[in-house]
């Protein structure tokens, strides 16, 4: 039987409690966006004292950038300052900008622009990773596979690496898109094929890890890190599905083939506890999987699989036992985590996909075809919107086949969008 149930006050506030960062190598300010995903890369922001209900129109624009390029990349956020990527007169650039006014404070060349020959670009060329804020620095991955260490506060480079010379891989059918995870002092990100993930020192730049017993092409899923039975491992997918490797020896410790697809694997996955939830589009659906460890053995049952939730790249949100996302083509759906069923699901006039975050009880869905974001509650019965906004102005830039991919972002009492070269910044404090 599907369990619905209302979203009280006592349950939204212990869902604000449950996305503190624990474990993690930083204590990050709770109105900031560090990294791809949020804190904690489950598109989860720890604000306070943002607008539950919109006014009509939607909340003002505090500022417009028009020069960010061509490209995906969604932002990162922290300490007054705002980080993204773009290609820009034939190179691939790192830009920070003041978050609380939009002016641009540098940008650094990380790549010449990647020869069109070396990926499908008919859905647009450009980044598509986030930056990931380090302490003093900010890693920036571009679509060729070039991998940057710079000084946050000045733009200045530390190092740079590749990963197709450097380190073997392939770059995905449409690009390098996943975001860097950084773990401790290391930056772990997955070239792909024999060397499908890797680690390097933060400070050098030095491989300091190769994971092993896996050869295959990155796809596009950012990794994330777990804990199941004192054993560390890290957690991404591709074409084949699910995989986890040991943070130790980088060895492949279990896969789940559900999830993956030859087309395009994207979502992050979802962990909470000794779970790991997937889901992805081209006809995949969705997957529930159970770890555990014995004897530094980890076994990898699988709960469920079905096609209530095929999410194309928007990403999807747990909160409670509830996950929250879209499904290409089937609408908002909310899904019961334990049993995979649903509760209900709504269509988005205009949009057949959607990415999201959420911030201080709302959920933000930012609609791929229409630039409009609305604001939802939360809730296992029914759709509840509290106000929408719509870009004032879509970009003038090409797309091809593209459309509106960058993420949401909520950091500082602001929201930002982005469609290639505009990013807009919406003041959204309570």
């Amino acid at each position: 039987m599907t369990r619905k149930f209302a979203l009280t006050t006592l349950t939204a506030c212990v869902l604000q409690i449950g996305l503190l960062p624990v474990g993690v190598a930083q204590d990050w300010p709770a109105d900031s966006w560090p990294q791809w995903g949020g804190p904690n890369r489950n598109h989860k922001s720890n604000a306070s004292g943002l607008l539950k209900q919109w006014p009509e129109g939607g909340p003002p624009v505090a500022w417009k950038f028009t020069d960010a390029g061509i490209g995906y990349s969604s932002f990162s956020v922290l300490d007054g300052k705002f980080y993204t990527l773009g290609l820009i007169g034939g190179k691939n650039y790192a830009i920070c900008l003041d978050a609380g006014s939009g002016e641009q404070l540098w940008r650094t060349p990380i790549s010449d622009e990647v020869p069109s020959e070396s990926y499908l670009q008919g859905w647009g060329a450009g980044p598509r990773s986030t930056p990931t804020i380090s302490g003093d620095r900010l890693i920036v991955l571009g679509d060729g596979g070039t991998l940057c260490s710079l000084d946050r506060m000045t733009g200045e480079p530390h190092w740079k690496v590749n990963l197709v010379s450097d380190f073997g891989g392939q770059i995905p059918k449409w690009g390098y898109s996943a975001s860097p995870l950084i773990d401790g002092d290391r930056v772990v990100v997955c070239p792909g094929k024999e060397q499908f993930l890797v680690a390097l020192d933060i400070e050098t730049g030095k491989q300091v890890l190769s994971s092993s017993g896996y050869n295959e092409t990155a796809h596009y899923v950012s990794v994330v890190k777990h804990t199941v039975g004192g054993i560390d491992m890290y957690v991404t997918a591709a074409q084949s599905g699910l995989v986890g490797f040991s943070a130790e020896t980088g060895r492949a410790l279990w896969t789940n083939g559900s999830s993956g697809n030859a087309t395009a694997t994207i979502p992050t996955p979802i962990l909470k506890d000794n779970l790991v939830y997937h889901t992805s589009d081209y006809g995949t659906g969705c997957v529930l999987v159970e770890l555990s460890a014995t004897d530094g053995r980890v076994r990898a049952r699988e709960v469920y699989r079905n096609k209530n939730m095929q999410n194309h790249h928007g990403g999807v949100i747990l909160l409670g036992d509830n996950l929250f996302g879209l499904k290409k083509g089937g609408g908002w759906v909310c899904q019961d985590l334990m049993t995979g069923e649903v509760n209900w699901n709504k269509r988005l006039s205009g949009d057949g996909s959607a990415s999201v975050a959420y911030a201080d009880g709302r959920i933000y869905v930012f609609g791929e075809s229409t630039g409009t974001c609305y604001l939802v509650e939360p809730s296992a019965e029914k759709w509840i919107e509290h106000g929408k906004v719509s870009l004032p102005e879509q970009t003038g830039i090409d797309r091809g086949r593209g459309k509106i991919w960058a993420h949401p972002v909520i950091a500082e009492g602001k929201l930002f969008l982005r469609d290639m070269d505009l990013i807009y910044a919406f003041d959204i404090r309570g």
